[in-house]
């Protein structure tokens, strides 16, 4: 992909995993990161931009924070954040977080797909989900160094299989992100094949340039509510 002109795909509608920790051990012995991988050159800029940018962020953002937070907590019984373990850097499992958008226990059943009129969604997590809003606090995980504004989706466990241990070497050398080239060219309208594909089209060419790009076409899907669930 040159300059990010993305060609025609077919693609097929899927849904959001929603669960708790599907770490699966033999899996993850299946594969352990090469010492000898790393992040593309000029990749440690990255850092000290996310953490400026995240601070001004939750400190601007604040009173949105008190009131989606309020709307969560008052409208069904539960935690204010949903937590899930992802994997990170060469594959480190931290805890992500969201608002949260179903109801309690709704994880327990295991990952499973959504649907629009899915019943464990509550009022509220309808609206956080399809204005993507539900995903602010993962600034806390980008400000405490766990992920970056910019980069692929952290993977939950169960993903794994879907992916070559070459593409996870590759994948995992750079910080998750809250956005990337795959949410900003389809996000669930996306096959697990096509989203890996473009996850490695952005390890290979990180920039800055190409970060600033993928923060303003994020901030225009958000915007307009396109490709969310």
């Amino acid at each position: 992909m040159d300059d990010f002109k993305l060609s025609q795909r077919a693609t097929e509608k899927k849904n959001i995993r929603q669960g708790g920790p599907h770490f699966d051990p033999q899996l993850m012995a299946e594969y352990q990161n090469s010492p000898e991988s790393g992040p593309p050159k000029g990749y440690f800029l990255k850092r000290p931009l996310d953490l400026l940018l995240s601070s001004l962020a939750l400190i601007i953002l604040s009173p949105v924070f008190l009131l989606i937070s309020s709307l969560v907590k008052f409208t069904s019984p539960g935690p204010v954040f949903f937590r899930q373990q992802r994997l990170g850097v060469n594959e480190k499992p931290f805890m992500i977080l969201k608002f949260r958008s179903m109801r309690t226990g709704s994880e327990k059943t295991g990952p499973q797909f959504t649907t629009t009129n899915d019943s464990r969604i509550t009022l509220i997590g309808k609206l956080i989900r399809k204005t993507s809003l539900d995903e602010l606090p993962q600034l806390i995980n980008v400000f405490r160094g766990e992920m970056s504004l910019i980069g692929p989706r952290p993977y939950i466990g169960f993903e794994l299989k879907d992916t070559s241990p070459a593409n996870r070497v590759i994948r995992s050398s750079v910080r998750p992100g809250i956005s990337g080239l795959a949410q900003t060219s389809g996000r669930s309208a996306l096959s697990q094949e096509t989203v890996i594909e473009f996850d490695l089209d952005y390890v290979n060419q990180c920039s800055l340039i190409i970060d600033f790009k993928l923060v303003c076409r994020t901030l225009q899907k958000v915007i307009v509510c396109d490709g969310s669930n």
